[in-house]
């Protein structure tokens, strides 16, 4: 049996035994390539998945700009496609020294469809993110048929009016259309309409 007492002198080691040096050097080789991994090659380790990260994001970046590129003259022509859309837009929005004939228009949809328009007036104005809103108060009676067909005409209109907060009751036969509506026999309604219509706030400069 090997004697270990001879081993416990670690101020002499160079009087230890072949074996006993061996063990002692491969242990010590351990313990240092373990330190070294430690305090250095880990620390390469993570720097590395960093980079490898880093370089999957620069790849995913380098992909979408490819994409771009190779699309760049679809973008165009969708842009383009766009700007005349928007350009038709405008043009169905009313200049100021056209707003007036507005209610000329409306005048015109009431006596073509056959309601009887008591009053149409504009409202104070209300200024939008960019453009201002302009409100028309529109007071008339008729049948049925004859309000749907005052609202087609409304929405066929070659500016853009839109048309809101409807309200419908039974009017009084009085008078002329009162007589009228009876030998027709269809239901006289009155009825009041929030008509909008718009311009961009910029023209007010």
């Amino acid at each position: 049996m090997a004697d270990l007492s001879q081993y416990q002198d670690f101020n002499n080691i160079g009087s230890w035994p072949l074996p006993g040096k061996i063990v002692f050097i491969a242990i010590a080789m351990v313990v240092v390539l373990g330190l070294g991994y430690y305090f250095h090659t880990s620390e390469q380790i993570s720097e590395l998945e960093s980079k490898q990260r880093k370089e999957t994001q620069l790849l995913d970046d380098y992909k979408r700009e490819y994409e771009k590129a190779v699309n760049l003259d679809a973008y165009r022509k969708q842009m383009a496609e766009m700007k005349e859309t928007f350009k038709g837009l405008l043009e169905q929005l009313p200049k100021n020294t056209e707003i007036p004939g507005l209610l000329d228009e409306i005048s015109y949809a009431a006596s073509g469809s056959g309601v009887e328009l008591l009053s149409h007036k504009y409202l104070n104005e209300t200024k939008k993110e960019f453009y201002i809103e302009k409100p028309i108060e529109i007071v008339a009676t008729g049948s049925y048929h004859q309000i749907a067909d005052f609202v087609s005409r409304i929405s066929k209109l070659p500016r853009i009016v839109t048309l809101h907060n409807f309200k419908i009751q039974r009017a009084s036969n009085t008078g002329r259309r009162a007589g009228t509506e009876e030998q027709g026999g269809t239901e006289n309604l009155s009825f009041s309409v929030l008509a909008k219509t718009y311009r961009y706030e910029s023209e007010e400069g």
